[in-house]
């Protein structure tokens, strides 16, 4: 497929793939534009149903033009495939962004972000379109912080003269996500994605999902309809008791008892009050359905033949959930890169078998084991294939995800930097500018640099064992390139925090070595000296290291210190060196 021209599109290289088919980087021939090219897999073609699923996604993206949602540039079929040409952005999925960025976002970002999503919900819905699949991975954010909704592979138009795609008591979207109603099986309004938004929000803030994604689906059902949907504030306390009971109503079991609009929910979220009436648009042609008229405050009980039936619908509607996918696809390629400076592909899982080849820092492998997901992460090796083709294993600890791999290769600002760096600490560092906010910026200021270690006897590095344990530690100064100002960051294997000390002149670092290789140096103790006039005077002690310290040297005035880890108070200590 790449270098296959649609239309003035040349297909550059393969974004994602997965069951339904692949996402592919386009470039026009002639103009400055790069799209996003969703090809369906060629071998479900003669499924009429997943190609009118197809179409009613173009159709869909054709009706809207927003600044929040992806544009749609064309649709085509030929004798080869079926094609959408799309908007490219360049970011990361919502759903990445909270994991490997930032974890709980702070509310006044969340609300800011979650103001433009709600817009372009609420566009959509004056469109008479419900998306049934809202979620973080279906949004993108890009180093702005522009966000657009990715995927309306699920959408439905709510005309009453529109063509029905999926049959009353269908369930469709993702489970962890989906409204009561959708796991009835009920008809959908817009209220199913005020629900959807709401279980988002909760992700955004907490950092986490509400459910645990490895309960079966059948718990899942059991606890989106039955059970309280769960409190914020204890997933993670920085949720103020306003956006508690702003996420409470959004997903309350029942529609009528949730915000009614996306203009509602704005609204809570601007603080505006609640007794504010909003006027539902007579466009939006819904059915409300609510089989708790009988009793409004309690939701129905469910009985057992319901989930009978519930389980054997399940089972045949799982391919009309997988063809749900759109953006994000179910079975996703896991392409990772190597974070270590020179990464050995082995034939089998030891480190004494058979050498395949070298891989360097960077490269891109395919990972082929067979091991769930969450084996993959906890065993020591992976089965992957190089960009050469050669198969084999390497250490899961070397290789990262792509966006882990890119916090961490844009730390170092040479080459030299990343090879002195071992995998442990480059993670550690990671951690130190994603905790910092340090990848907050438009252009990353803070960069580690490093010296060629045969000419320098100082460098902005230094490895040693400085908390005596026999465990090497890593020690090295960042520079800020816009202020200037320098961080010296102590990173200790057995503490998930580095000690950090700023500086605003250019320093250089080397190791210390304990006993008499290192020397003596002045620790802050004095000795009392008689004269030969038998009088006493008081001079500074030269002691040798009882363990491995770090010697700084400023470049300005010639200073030199010694920085030392106190292992009975597990703090470091820093003794400026007398001058003669």
């Amino acid at each position: 497929m790449i270098g296959t021209l649609i239309q003035n599109y040349e297909i550059k290289e393969l974004i994602d793939e997965g069951g339904m088919g692949s996402i592919y980087l386009g470039i026009h021939k002639f103009l400055p534009r790069k799209v996003a090219i969703k090809v369906l897999n060629p071998l479900l073609r003669n499924r009429k149903e997943i190609i009118e699923r197809f179409k009613n996604e173009a159709l869909i993206l054709s009706k809207l033009q927003h600044p929040n949602i992806i544009t749609l540039y064309d649709y085509v079929e030929n004798n080869e495939a079926n094609y959408i040409i799309m908007e490219y952005v360049d970011g990361e999925s919502l759903a990445e962004y909270i994991e490997t960025t930032t974890g709980p976002i702070p509310e006044t970002r969340t609300i800011s972000l979650f103001l433009k999503i709600l817009d372009a919900v609420n566009y959509a819905h004056e469109k008479n379109i419900i998306h049934r699949d809202i979620k973080p991975a279906n949004f993108i954010i890009d180093k702005d912080y522009n966000i657009k909704i990715l995927d309306f592979g699920i959408a439905k138009s709510i005309d009453a003269l529109s063509k029905s795609l999926t049959q009353t008591g269908t369930k469709v979207g993702t489970t962890l996500f989906m409204s009561p109603q959708q796991v009835r099986g009920q008809v959908l309004d817009r209220r199913t994605d005020i629900y959807s938004l709401g279980v988002t929000l909760f992700q955004m803030v907490t950092g986490q999902l509400p459910y645990d994604e490895n309960d079966t689906e059948y718990d899942l059902y059991n606890l989106i309809v039955n059970e309280p949907f769960p409190n914020p504030k204890e997933f993670y306390v920085g949720v103020s008791e306003e956006m508690h009971k702003i996420i409470q109503k959004a997903t309350s079991k029942r529609p009528l008892d949730r915000y009614q609009s996306c203009e509602e929910f704005s609204k809570a979220l601007l603080g505006i009050s609640k007794n504010t009436k909003i006027q539902i648009p007579l466009s939006m042609k819904t059915k409300i359905f609510d089989i708790a008229n009988e009793n409004e405050n309690k939701p129905p009980v469910l009985n057992r033949i319901f989930w009978r039936n519930l389980i054997l619908l399940v089972l045949t509607t799982l391919f009309v959930a997988a063809i749900g996918v759109g953006f994000y696809f179910l079975i996703k390629s896991d392409n990772r890169h190597v974070i270590a400076n020179e990464q050995i592909l082995f034939k089998k899982e030891n480190e004494n078998s058979k050498i395949i080849e070298k891989l360097k820092f960077g490269e891109t492998v395919k990972v082929i084991s067979l091991n769930s997901e969450k084996l993959k992460e906890t065993s020591k090796w992976l089965k992957v294939v190089s960009l050469r083709g050669n198969s084999g294993f390497v250490e899961t600890e070397n290789i990262e995800k792509p966006k882990i791999y890119e916090q961490i290769n844009i730390i170092f600002d040479n080459n030299d930097a990343q090879k002195l760096t071992p995998v442990f600490y480059k993670k550690q560092l990671r951690k130190y500018f994603v905790n910092n906010k340090l990848y907050n910026r438009v252009n990353i200021e803070w960069k580690l640099s490093a010296l060629d270690k045969k000419e320098f006897e100082f460098n902005f590095i230094a490895k040693a064992d400085f908390n005596n344990n026999e465990v090497e530690d890593f020690v090295c100064v960042l520079k800020n390139n816009l202020n200037k100002e320098k961080k010296l960051l102590f990173f200790l294997d057995n503490s998930n925090k580095p000690i950090a000390f700023s500086f605003y002149e250019n320093i250089k670092i080397k190791t210390l070595k304990k006993g008499t290789k290192g020397g003596a140096w002045y620790l802050g103790h004095e000795l009392t000296k008689q004269t030969k006039t038998f009088s006493f005077i008081k001079t500074n002690k030269y002691e040798y290291l009882p363990h491995d310290g770090l010697l700084l040297y400023k470049e300005k005035t010639g200073q030199t210190v010694v920085f030392l880890l106190n292992l009975e108070e597990n703090l470091v200590t820093y003794f400026e060196q007398p001058t003669f």
